[in-house]
């Protein structure tokens, strides 16, 4: 469980870094995702929320054609528990006793994307908490999360997040570094 708590805050981090990042650059657009999914995030909230019509005091309606919350919550704890291994589909289909195709479905419908995509992005999620906070080279960083080896990790990181491991480390901590300083000390008049 503690684990699991450490692993949220590095995506919570790695998130909260990257609206930083896009508030320096001008972006209010992405500075307002990324914030808003840090906060997804520390409300235990696995993925994009899912949009509720009618009054937050009325009964929880489920999605039709998605999963329940807890089974979204179900199945967010066990990806999480083993990103560092091989997560398969029908394996998460069987926690749920639905069938592949129900399961890939529903999925989709609940967070709105497949769940292989979904599960490369909490990868990398978790690989940036992990870049910001550890000193470990790329490629442990990259088996620590699951994926095969190091090119198989930069290639995804770049999908996902449009720039290489090395240079998006490099970018934040340079970031960190200078925002440090500027605390430590501050301009006097």
């Amino acid at each position: 469980m503690l684990e699991q708590s450490s692993r949220d805050l590095l995506g919570v981090t790695a998130q909260l870094v990257e609206a930083a990042c896009r508030a320096r650059d001008g972006d209010s657009r992405g500075t307002r995702a990324h914030i808003a999914r840090a906060v997804a995030l520390l409300d235990g909230d696995p993925g994009p929320r899912v949009t509720r019509e009618g009054s937050e005091r009325g009964p929880r309606q489920i999605p039709r054609g998605g999963f329940a919350a807890w089974q979204a919550r179900r199945l967010a704890a066990h990806v999480d528990a083993n990103l560092a291994g091989k997560i398969a589909v029908k394996d998460l289909a069987a926690s749920l006793h639905v069938s592949v195709g129900h399961f890939c479905r529903a999925f989709k419908h609940t967070f709105g994307m497949p769940a292989r995509i979904w599960i490369r992005q909490r990868r990398i999620e978790l690989a940036q908490g992990l870049m910001l906070t550890t000193g470990a080279s790329l490629s442990e960083i990259a088996l620590s999360c699951g994926m095969s080896d190091q090119s198989h990790f930069t290639r995804s990181f770049r999908r996902i997040v449009g720039e290489t491991p090395s240079s998006w480390r490099l970018t934040r901590h340079g970031a960190m570094e200078e925002r440090v300083t500027e605390l430590a000390d501050p301009v006097r008049p």
